[in-house]
């Protein structure tokens, strides 16, 4: 375990990442943290400043200057950006003379030199040397590498009480099988699941939301260096909604339980950032280059993993939108947008982008396989309806899907079917045309037409609309065309998935005006929504979350405005 983690914490950059660990550790070595990381904060050479008492000794204060990997000739005192030495340098003149809390200067000091790897063997005797040449009275220097803090995470963080033996090789099992994310990340789950079964209190939830952060990270620092993220993506996504689903009754924003909760968040959106940014945004613009991605000669495999790729974008938009609407609820951008405004509003622009490149690259997602995948698509479309820019395009997609899916239920093609797995698609795609039940059979229920009928409607497209309400009354009279809201039973199962939860709305009216009427009707009295503790804590986006993970219809809540500007 000791040599997984000194791989990991050598793998850290030093913002966000190696920064964002220390803090936890020191806590949880019962240490009080004065100073932790923030951007823009002049800190004079400290990154991290904590009081306490380390292995018994007298309570010190400890000052540490954060660097990545190991520390080279460059990171010690050459041109790399914020150099060591010249911050040890600044802590000594500035920082311990101005900026020390009163109550603290008595104190003995430590200056600590915080790294994830180790000191290359050429600059040892300088660095060696600058310790003891500045070592006084109060003022000492120690040394925490990768090998001294995997130590540290392994004694207070990973320890036998908190992470038993069985949870270490779940995560360890995990970490070896990457090139098999979905068994990596089943793996993952079991090690949740065990280390949140016995929290019961704000204290024991926090600790065991900060124990899978550090697990999730370790495993995120694998894949990243394996070029595999599939296995960190999923885990990650469980693990965010589980921990919400243990912290919400105790979520303040402030107490220490909300402060683990948006540690495995802020982990959770890096994962994320780096799948899209890696994986998906460079290849979005080249035709059909996510489509040939996939590796494989079957279309049904292509389709499955188009849509989902498609979910995956939507959801990182929806987190950005959440993030960028706060910001201008809380500083609106009257004499121009703040920096972080600007990063967010251009982040967004990124990811709309990214959906519309791939659906014109990729006509693969003209054509659902699954009704299921109304998913996937109600996420992109609730977020592209908050962009006007794009209604063009959302307009041509509608259009296509709708064209296609009555094409292709009337050739007898790859019509979109209720059934969700490989197997009966692949029944499907051979299917015995002469037999009149199968189609009635497999297309018996749906959402996904009653979210074209919604959509076309608030997009204004009335001669689609009506091809839709001609098709549907003509060849869907068997069908029980429906749609999914969460009810009183949701916050209790939404999160975790423990069990069915929600109502269906049945005999949906496929006339345009109609639906729109009945889904404003239906928003009303599904009124358990506005209730869930992700929606009321200001979290609404893990229930997106929720419904990509576990596969949910997407509640029309989320365009209650476009319903109502529509009017």
């Amino acid at each position: 375990m000791k040599l997984i983690l000194k791989q990991y914490l050598a793998s850290l950059r030093e913002r966000q990442e190696l920064d964002a660990v220390l803090p936890d550790l020191l806590s949880s070595m019962g240490m009080n943290v004065f100073i932790s990381p923030t951007r823009g904060v002049k800190e004079y050479g400290v990154d991290i400043a904590a009081v306490g008492q380390v292995n018994d000794q007298e309570e010190k204060v400890y000052l540490f200057s954060v660097k990545s990997g190991n520390l080279t000739r460059e990171t010690w005192n050459g041109n790399a950006d914020q150099a060591l030495r010249p911050s040890l340098d600044e802590i000594q003149d500035s920082f311990i003379l101005s900026r020390l809390p009163p109550e603290h200067r008595d104190k003995k000091i430590v200056i600590c030199l915080c790294f994830g790897g180790d000191v290359n063997s050429g600059i040892r005797q300088e660095v060696s040397g600058y310790e003891q040449r500045n070592t006084r009275d109060n003022i000492s220097f120690e040394e925490w590498n990768g090998d001294k803090l995997s130590e540290f995470i392994q004694q207070y963080l990973l320890k036998e009480e908190l992470l038993p033996s069985s949870s270490q090789a779940l995560l360890r099992k995990s970490l070896a099988l990457l090139e098999e994310p979905h068994s990596s990340s089943n793996h993952f789950s079991l090690l949740i699941d065990e280390v949140l079964s016995n929290a019961t209190d704000a204290d024991s939830i926090a600790s065991s939301i900060t124990r899978i952060n550090v697990c999730l990270w370790v495993l995120f620092s694998w894949c990243r260096d394996g070029e595999n993220l599939e296995a960190a993506y999923l885990s990650s996504e469980r693990a965010l909604l589980l921990a919400w689903d243990k912290v919400k009754d105790y979520y303040t924003g402030r107490n220490k339980p909300s402060k683990s909760f948006d540690s495995i968040l802020d982990t959770y959106q890096q994962i994320t950032d780096c799948y899209v940014d890696r994986c998906l945004i460079p290849y979005v613009g080249l035709k059909y280059a996510l489509s040939y991605a996939v590796h494989s000669p079957c279309s049904i495999d292509v389709n499955i993993k188009l849509f989902d790729v498609l979910g995956r974008l939507a959801v990182k938009g929806h987190w950005i939108l959440d993030s960028l609407t706060k910001s201008y609820a809380k500083k609106p951008p009257t004499d121009g947008e703040s920096e972080e405004q600007e990063r967010l509003r251009l982040r967004l622009r990124d990811v709309t982008s990214a959906i519309n490149l791939l659906a014109i690259n990729n006509p693969m997602l003209l054509s659902p396989y699954k009704d299921s995948q109304a998913i996937d698509f109600g996420l992109a479309l609730t977020l592209l309806s908050n962009n006007s820019e794009l209604d063009g395009f959302v307009q041509s997609w509608l259009s296509g899907m709708v064209d296609k899916c009555i094409f292709t239920f009337e050739c007898d093609g790859m019509y979109p079917i209720m059934h969700n797995s490989y197997e009966k698609l692949l029944e499907h795609r051979n299917k015995d045309k002469t037999n009149s039940n199968y189609k009635n059979k497999v297309t018996e229920a749906s959402v996904l037409y009653p979210l074209l009928a919604v959509f076309c409607s608030l997009y204004k497209l009335d001669s689609v609309n009506q091809d839709l309400e001609k098709f549907a009354k003509d060849k869907l009279t068997h069908s029980t065309l429906q749609y999914w809201y969460p009810n009183q039973s949701s916050e209790q199962d939404m999160y975790s998935n423990s069990s069915t939860h929600g109502s269906a709305s049945t005999d949906f009216p496929m006339n345009g005006s109609a639906a729109l009427e009945h889904i404003k009707q239906e928003c009303v009295n599904a009124d358990s929504f506005k209730s869930m503790s992700a929606v009321t804590k200001d979290k609404a986006p893990l229930v997106l979350t929720a419904c990509r993970c576990y596969r949910y219809p997407v509640p029309f809540h989320y365009i209650e405005d476009f319903l109502n500007a529509s009017e």
